[in-house]
C-alpha cells in the first residue's frame, strides 16, 4: 500500500458521513467510482450519499441504485470524496453553489488524470490508470470490502467507456487483470460495453448525424472536428449527454491526431477557432504520439 493510498484509507475508515461527488455532465467513470465508494462505505457501517451536480444521463440508468444520486448535498460535511475530477471546479454546480459545505468538509481527491493540481486535504492520483474506477477497484480491498456484482458492475461501467472497452492505448496489463476480477465477480462486460456504447435511441442517432454532417479537418486530416449546437439538440430532442460515446467515432478517423468535439454554450465560431488554433500549435511543436488527444 503506498502512503497516498494509506492516508485515503484512514480518512474514510475514519469518517461517519461520506458524500461521493463527481464531475459535471458525468460520464461512466466518475458516477461507477462515486457509486462504487458510497456503497463500500454503507457496508462498513457508516452512512454515505452520491452527488452529481448535472443529471445522470440515460444511458447509464442501467447501474443498480442510480437513483440515488443527489444533486446537491443533504449530510452535514464530514468527507466529500471528489473522484475522477481535474480539479474542484470540474464538479460544477457542487463546487459553485455549495462552497461553504465544501469549505467545511475534509476533502478526499481521487483521480486518474495527470493534469489534476492535487487539491483536497487528502490526494490519491495515478496517471498510469485507465480509470478512476480501476484505482477504487484497488482500493477496495484495502478498505475490507470485497467484490461482489454490484460493485463490479459500476467499476467495469468507468472501465469500459475510458477505455472504449480496451481499445484505447491507456488499458494497460493492470487494467486487464483487474477487469477480469470484475467479471470473475458478476460484472457482464458485453451488456455493459452494449449499454455504454451500442444501446442509443432513435434521436441519438439523429444528433450524432448532424454532427457528422458538421465534419471537417485541418492539416490534412490531422485535426478532425465536429460540433453539437444549441440548434442540434433542439431539433432532436436531446439534452447534452447524447453526446457521450462520439469522440470515440472521431477517434476512428485513420490520419488524425487530435480529435475535437465542440460542445455549445454560447456563441461558437470564436471558440472554435481558438481551440483549433491551439491544436495547431500543439502539432507544430511536435509528434502528437501513439496516444491520440481527444
Amino acid at each position: 500500500m503506498t502512503a497516498a493510498t494509506r492516508d485515503v484509507v484512514r480518512a474514510l475508515l475514519g469518517a461517519q458521513r461520506i458524500t461521493t461527488i463527481c464531475h459535471e455532465n458525468p460520464d461512466a467513470d466518475t458516477l461507477g467510482a462515486a457509486l462504487a465508494v458510497a456503497v463500500a462505505m454503507e457496508r462498513l457501517g457508516k452512512r454515505a450519499e452520491v452527488v452529481s451536480g448535472d443529471p445522470v444521463p440515460p444511458f447509464l440508468a442501467f447501474l443498480p441504485g442510480v437513483e440515488r444520486v443527489r444533486r446537491a448535498p443533504e449530510l452535514e460535511p464530514d468527507v466529500a470524496v471528489v473522484l475522477d475530477a481535474g480539479d474542484l471546479a470540474r464538479t460544477g454546480s457542487v463546487a459553485r453553489d455549495h462552497a461553504d459545505w465544501l469549505s467545511r468538509a475534509r476533502i478526499v481527491n481521487i483521480d486518474h488524470h495527470v493534469s489534476n493540481p492535487g487539491f483536497g486535504d487528502v490526494v490519491l492520483i495515478d496517471s498510469t490508470a485507465a480509470a478512476t474506477c480501476e484505482m477504487v477497484a484497488l482500493l477496495l480491498p484495502e478498505l475490507g470490502v470485497g467484490l461482489d456484482e454490484e460493485l463490479a458492475t459500476f467499476l467495469m461501467a468507468g472501465i469500459v467507456q475510458d477505455t472504449h472497452t480496451f481499445a484505447h492505448p491507456n488499458a494497460t496489463p493492470r487494467t486487464l487483470r483487474v477487469s477480469a476480477d470484475l467479471v470473475q465477480a458478476g460484472a457482464r462486460l458485453s451488456a455493459i460495453n452494449r449499454a455504454v456504447y451500442a444501446d442509443k435511441p432513435f434521436n441519438v442517432l439523429q444528433l450524432w448525424g448532424l454532427m457528422l454532417a458538421d465534419l471537417a479537418e485541418r492539416r490534412d486530416g490531422q485535426i478532425v472536428h465536429a460540433a453539437m449546437t444549441l440548434a442540434m439538440l433542439e431539433q432532436t430532442g436531446c439534452d447534452p449527454s447524447a453526446a457521450e460515446g462520439f469522440v470515440d467515432l472521431l477517434g476512428s478517423t485513420r490520419d488524425a491526431e487530435i480529435n475535437v468535439l465542440f460542445k455549445q454554450e454560447e456563441p461558437l465560431e470564436r471558440a472554435r477557432e481558438l481551440v483549433l488554433e491551439a491544436c495547431e500549435r500543439e502539432l507544430a511543436g511536435g509528434d502528437a504520439g501513439d496516444d491520440r488527444g481527444r
